[in-house]
Parts: structure tokens; C-alpha cells; sequence
């Protein structure tokens, strides 16, 4: 009870001076100052001594010592991070661990947005104006109730994430063009959308509103500003509006959860994955505890607790599975793939939204870390592990984003940087009647055999939600004695004492960039500090200190030093996947810096050349999932031309540049390409696939319909193919990987 009265004073210290730095800094973005903070005076940052975390191998120590925890989670992603930070601080003996790194799978694989989720509320009016309303009343009115809570509770949620923690968060203006005043086809498949141009305003101001007004407001841009805004539009537009949401670096995120849970008394501990339940009376009663493996070395050990809680988001299942190999799915994953572009697509760091893709699904550009993030796509199968991108949805979204942008901001396949795809969690009562809904709000359940509960679902947004229902719950059940929850007034990791003003004082005190300061102090808070003392002269005259990692990016090499001394990275994998973001944001650039990093890891923690390599091997073998400018087109149906690509093509074609292709300009290029027609015959046969008006033009329109339709069967097809390296291995093989037009 002594460590409970302690935390919750060390909480209220912590809250009231984060809040007092948050309210004045509440409605900028990432790197925009205002006035009056710009006018206070720093708070002594550099002075606060940072809070040490034992190492990895002191908490295995502990883990495996046999003492009895009140609290178990197993699952290091955020929600499974957010319940062991809630419990420590409760006053719990609490035991986190992860079969992998903290944030390895979902948790880092997001859109990057702490949205409340304006796009649920869309679809659950659409849902409730829907004919099945009349037939089916209560069901749909409680649906609909449903969906509106989860958003006011997101609302609250990101307004403490936000708040609490302005070293990791920012807000993120985002625009919406109107080209018309009427959308048709209507966004979310309801005619009564066909309008939402003309109430769109008025709905982001009730939007605002669920917050408290608490965000910055949103607002409308001008048809003559969004020309001057944003160039990369493609057309005039009726007007523009503007809307807020939060912005963080996921993974960095839930890393502090997980650290700032260890800060507080937790033993956590990546890279230790269950393996069986231990039960109270052999394989009969309750569960009491867990066998686990530690994934580095093999050695197996037992813990045990008189609560376990799982947390594995779409992969709660396998868990479940193990204490019982008959249990219904309670999960169903939805596949996303997102696609990371140059900073230009985005205009002065504002992002975009399309509301009404060609299959209805949201598609945003938003700027991450100076550069675009494009994204998502919805794909429903079980999760895998592999961050590897499935090509055809890589297309997509550049198809898409050709569609919305000008025709002179061409989008090539070679502009592609990084590309990944992860898995959300949708849950659904496992006790439910066959063909119940899933849902994106979170489930809470527990086992009456063995009194394990599971939670999974729900968002990144109410990861702190998520973790106080369902510690809530198991406090109660099993009886335990702890204090309130304190998470929604504490900041995480480095944010105690945090000021927007720490850049400032890193570029002054350390000599370091500009750039390297914002990224040192929007990753670690007030231990940037801590960060920078490890700093090496860099030989230049300005930066004077500081090696960055790889040219291009603010990464320094001294942070992998820290990272290994304090925050528990073991593998080269993570350095450059998770601690850093560099193969999120640039998949070649991460496999050309993966050397040094192993080289740096392996004097920080001591590995000998055998492991330095065998850790290199596996860090190159995980980066080459990650998509890059070069498409991977095992298994895919889609073309590997973009329409960038293929519109190129067609202005080759038309020699004499009068906006279409006839027949001799066929057989001409075909010939200047290396690929002449044997005969005549043949010649006639191709344009004629082409020509399907029959009036000896083919016009732009119709040579990107023929390059999907025909297929790389095609002679002329495939010989131009392989000549602009859209080879036959690259489209597949066989009439599979017919191209479907573009929507």
C-alpha cells in the first residue's frame, strides 16, 4: 500500500506538469511553435534523472524466481502493454511478456492516427437507415447506440493521449475536397449520402463537439486557397474541409507503454512466449500459472499468478488454444496495406482524405515522419505474422492515388519507399448464434474452467480504455485489493517535465542538427537528453557531435547504444523495424544501414561475430518482406504498370502526338521496340483487340483498358513488358493475371 500512496503522488506531480505544458500547446501541429509558449520559460528538463529500468535479463531473473504475481498478461502489443501499466500502478505484483518485441505485429502497423472515428459514425447512420431497421428495430437502434459510444469513448481517449503525452502525439490537419455538391456513387452505399458535400460541415462541427471542442476546429478552405494549398489536386474543387486528428509514432508508443510499466514495478519481458497453462489440479481447475520460453536461448520456466489476462490482438486465438484446442474463434483478422511515399504528395505537412474510393473504402495521405503514408486497404483472412505486402494492394492504393491527384504529380511504382501490411483484430462473442456480427469495439471474456479472461478488438485510440475494463473486471472477480485507476492523468516514458522547448536546448546544448533534436525529443522526451551525453563528435563544423545512422534520415548511431543499455532491444531486426522506423519508411535505406547496426549492437551487448552475423542474416531476411520501389509479383493480378507507366507508354506510341494511336503507329513502334509483327495478319489481329470502336483510333482511354484486359498472354503486351521491366515472372503467368481496369 506504501508503493500504491507513492505512485498516485508521483502521478498527480506528473500530471499537473505535463497538463500545464499541454493546454498551451494543445492545437499545434508537429513542428509549429506558438507565441506564448515560445515566451515561457523552459522548465529544467536536462536536470530530471530519468528513471532506470532493470535490463532483460534481471527480469527474466524475477519472472522465473517463482514468486506468485496477482497479474499475468501475456501480449506486449498495446492494449497487453496498457493492462500491465494499469495494474502496476494500481499497486499489483504484475508480469508482462511478449513472444517477440513490444509492438512487433498490429500495435505497429496502423495508420498512425488517434482517431475517434468520424467514418463509424457515417457507417452506423447508414446501417440504421437501411430497410432491415423496420423489420429488425431494437436490434438496429442498439447497434447504432453501440457504435456511438465507442466514438465518444475514442474521443476521450485521444483527448488524454494527447494531452498526457505531447513528446509522442501531435495533431494532424487533414482535408477533405468536395468536387461536387453531389457524391454519386454515395459514399457508404446509402443514397442519403449522395449529399454529404452539402452537410459535411455541419457534421465536422458535431464531430468537434463529442470532444469538448477540445481539438483544434475544423474548418473550410476556399476553392482559390486549396488551389494554392494543395497543387497535387487534380481539379477544382467546390471547397475543401479541414478536420483534426492525432498523429503518433505507434510503435514508439507502445514501446513507452511497456517501459513506463517497468518504470512503475512490472517485470517485463520481450522475446518470452507461452508455451502451456499450468492448472490447479493437473489438467482440471483453474489455471494458477503459465510454462514459457525464453526465445533466445531456449530455457523454459514456469510462472505463476492468480490472474492471467491474454492480450495477443488478432492473435488472442492461439492463445486461447492453448488452454483449450476446441475453443471458438473469437477473432477475425482484417488485412491492411499501407504505402509509404515521398514527403511531396502531402502540402505544408496537412494530410488528405478520400471518403469515397472505388470500393468505398477510406484512403488517406498523411504526412509521418517527412514522408506520405497512403493507406488503408480492408482485407479479411486469418493473421500472419509476415509484415510482406500483397502487390495487388500496393496497385490499389497507387491507382487510387492517381485518380485523386494531378495529372502532372505523376505516381510511379518506383516512387514507393516502404510498404507493409498488418492485421486488426475484429472481435465477436465466441458464445454468439453462427453469423453474428464482428465488431471494432473491444470484447471482454472469461473461461469458466480455468478463470482466464481474454480481451481483445477495439483500437489503437482505446488501447487505455480497453486495459482499465478489463483489469476492472478481473480485479473484481478474483478479488484482489487495488487502488483506482490513474493512467488518464500520467504521462508515459520521458514525458515527465517534457517541453516543446527540449529541441531548442539539445541543438544548444549538444551540438546536434535541428532535425536530429525534433526526432531525439519527439522519441524519447526529457531522456533525449540522456541520448544526446552519448553523442560522438561528428568531424564537421556544423553538426559538431551526432553520426547519423544513414544519410537522409535524423537516426543517430549512439541511440542504438542506448536502446540496447536501456530499453531492452536484443535484435537488429527491431532496431531497424520498431526502436527506429527506418524500414516503415524506407525499406532499401534500412537494408543498407542493417550492417552498421549490427556492428553497433554487437559491441553494446557484447555478441560475438558468429551471433553478429546470424543477427545480420535474420535482420536482412525480414527487411526483404517490406515492399520497396521494386514490385514482388508472386501471386499477384494486378499489372506491375502504373497508369503513370502505362500512359508513358501510349504517348511513345502516338508518333504524331494527335491524342490517339492508329495502325501503322503500331507496327512502327512495335518495330522501334525491338518487337516486330512476324506478319501482317498478326498485326491486324492485335490493333483489332485494341481498336473495339472499329474506327482505326485507339485512344488513351482504351490502351490502358487493352494493357488489363488482354493480359501478358499477349505477344505485344508481354514483349512490351519485359522491355519496361514489367516482366512475365513480375505479372505472373497464364490468363490469371488478366489487369482489371482501373475503377
Amino acid at each position: 500500500m506504501l508503493r500504491y500512496a507513492y505512485t498516485k503522488r508521483h502521478h498527480a506531480i506528473a500530471a499537473t506538469s505535463v497538463v500545464g505544458i499541454s493546454s498551451i500547446v494543445l492545437f499545434n501541429t508537429e513542428d509549429n511553435h506558438t507565441f506564448q509558449e515560445q515566451k515561457k520559460k523552459s522548465p529544467p528538463s536536462a536536470l530530471i534523472t530519468p528513471k532506470t529500468i532493470p535490463p532483460r535479463a534481471e527480469q527474466l531473473t524475477r519472472l522465473s524466481a517463482g514468486e506468485t504475481y496477482d497479474i499475468l498478461v501475456i501480449g506486449g502489443g498495446a492494449t497487453g502493454s496498457g493492462v500491465a501499466l494499469d495494474a502496476a500502478t494500481r499497486g499489483l505484483k504484475t508480469a508482462l511478456i511478449e513472444r517477440g518485441d513490444f509492438a512487433s505485429e498490429t500495435s505497429s502497423r496502423s495508420t498512425k492516427l488517434i482517431w475517434a472515428g468520424i467514418r463509424y459514425i457515417a457507417t452506423a447512420v447508414a446501417q440504421l437507415l437501411r430497410p432491415g431497421t423496420v423489420l429488425h428495430p431494437i436490434e438496429s437502434v442498439k447497434s447504432f447506440v453501440g457504435e456511438f459510444k465507442m466514438v465518444m469513448g475514442a474521443h476521450k481517449e485521444r483527448k488524454v493521449l494527447l494531452e498526457m503525452n505531447p513528446h509522442l502525439t501531435n495533431w494532424v490537419p487533414i482535408a477533405v475536397p468536395m468536387k461536387s455538391w453531389v457524391s454519386w456513387p454515395p459514399p457508404f452505399g446509402h443514397p442519403l449520402f449522395a449529399i454529404a458535400p452539402v452537410v459535411f460541415p455541419g457534421v465536422m462541427k458535431f464531430y468537434d463537439s463529442l470532444s469538448g471542442f477540445t481539438c483544434p476546429p475544423s474548418h473550410l478552405m476556399s476553392n482559390r486557397r486549396a488551389k494554392r494549398k494543395f497543387p497535387q489536386l487534380d481539379e477544382d474543387v467546390k471547397y475543401v474541409q479541414v478536420f483534426y486528428e492525432g498523429q503518433h509514432n505507434d510503435a514508439r508508443t507502445c514501446t513507452c507503454i511497456a517501459l513506463t510499466a517497468a518504470e512503475e514495478g512490472a517485470t517485463v519481458a520481450n522475446y518470452t512466449e507461452m508455451t502451456g497453462i499450468i492448472r490447479e489440479k493437473g489438467d482440471k481447475g483453474p489455471a494458477v500459472g503459465i510454462t514459457c520460453r525464453n526465445n533466445l536461448t531456449g530455457e523454459e520456466f514456469e510462472v505463476r499468478s492468480k490472474a492471467i489476462i491474454f492480450a495477443g490482438g488478432p492473435f488472442t486465438d492461439s492463445l486461447r488454444k492453448l488452454e483449450d484446442p476446441d475453443c471458438k474463434n473469437a477473432v477475425k483478422g482484417a488485412a491492411g496495406t499501407h504505402v509509404v511515399l515521398p514527403g511531396y504528395y502531402c502540402a505544408d505537412g496537412i494530410g488528405l482524405l478520400d471518403i469515397n474510393t472505388s470500393d468505398g473504402r477510406f484512403l488517406f495521405f498523411l504526412p509521418w515522419q517527412g514522408s506520405t503514408l497512403v493507406g488503408t486497404t480492408d482485407r479479411k483472412e486469418d493473421a500472419v505474422s509476415s509484415p510482406g505486402p500483397p502487390e495487388d494492394e500496393i496497385q490499389w492504393i497507387l491507382n487510387e492515388a492517381e485518380k485523386y491527384l494531378s495529372k502532372d504529380m505523376k505516381v510511379r511504382r518506383a516512387d514507393v519507399l516502404s510498404a507493409w501490411q498488418g492485421y486488426r483484430p475484429l472481435a465477436s462473442d465466441p458464445n454468439a448464434a453462427p453469423g453474428a456480427p464482428v465488431s471494432r469495439d473491444h470484447i471482454i471474456s472469461t473461461n469458466p474452467d480455468t478463470g482466464i479472461t481474454f480481451i481483445t478488438g477495439g483500437k489503437w485510440t482505446t488501447y487505455r480504455e480497453m486495459a482499465e475494463d478489463v483489469l476492472n473486471r478481473v480485479i473484481k472477480m478474483k478479488g484482489l485489493k487495488a487502488g483506482p485507476c490513474v493512467t488518464d492523468t500520467m504521462p508515459l516514458r520521458g514525458g515527465v517535465g517534457y517541453s516543446r522547448n527540449i529541441p531548442v536546448q539539445l541543438v544548444q546544448d549538444f551540438g546536434v542538427s535541428e532535425e536530429t533534436a525534433k526526432h531525439l525529443a519527439r522519441t524519447y522526451g526529457v531522456n533525449a537528453f540522456e541520448v544526446c551525453k552519448l553523442t560522438k563528435p561528428s568531424g564537421k563544423k556544423w553538426p559538431r557531435f551526432g553520426n547519423v545512422l544513414i544519410e537522409g534520415y535524423p537516426y543517430l548511431e549512439c541511440e542504438i547504444e542506448y536502446c540496447c543499455k536501456n530499453e531492452m532491444v536484443v535484435t537488429v531486426k527491431d532496431m531497424l523495424t520498431l526502436r527506429t522506423r527506418l524500414a516503415y519508411l524506407n525499406s532499401a535505406a534500412a537494408l543498407e544501414a542493417a550492417p552498421k547496426v549490427a556492428d553497433l549492437m554487437g559491441k553494446s551487448l557484447g555478441w560475438s561475430k558468429a551471433e553478429t552475423k546470424r543477427q545480420l542474416d535474420e535482420a536482412l531476411a525480414a527487411l526483404t518482406e517490406f515492399g520497396g520501389p521494386v514490385p514482388k509479383k508472386v501471386g499477384s493480378k494486378l499489372s506491375a504498370a502504373t497508369l503513370t507507366d502505362i500512359r508513358a507508354l501510349f504517348d511513345q506510341f502516338d508518333l504524331d502526338k494527335n491524342g490517339f494511336i492508329d495502325y501503322q503507329e503500331m507496327k512502327m513502334m512495335a518495330k522501334e521496340l525491338g518487337s516486330p509483327f512476324e506478319t501482317e495478319e498478326e498485326a491486324q489481329k492485335t490493333f483489332k483487340k485494341m481498336d473495339v470502336d472499329n474506327n482505326g483510333r485507339v485512344y488513351e482511354e482504351r490502351f490502358v483498358q487493352w494493357w488489363h484486359e488482354t493480359g501478358p498472354d499477349d505477344k505485344l503486351r508481354k514483349e512490351l513488358g519485359n522491355k519496361f521491366k514489367f516482366s512475365a515472372e513480375k505479372l505472373g503467368t497464364g490468363s490469371e493475371s488478366r489487369g482489371v481496369a482501373f475503377g
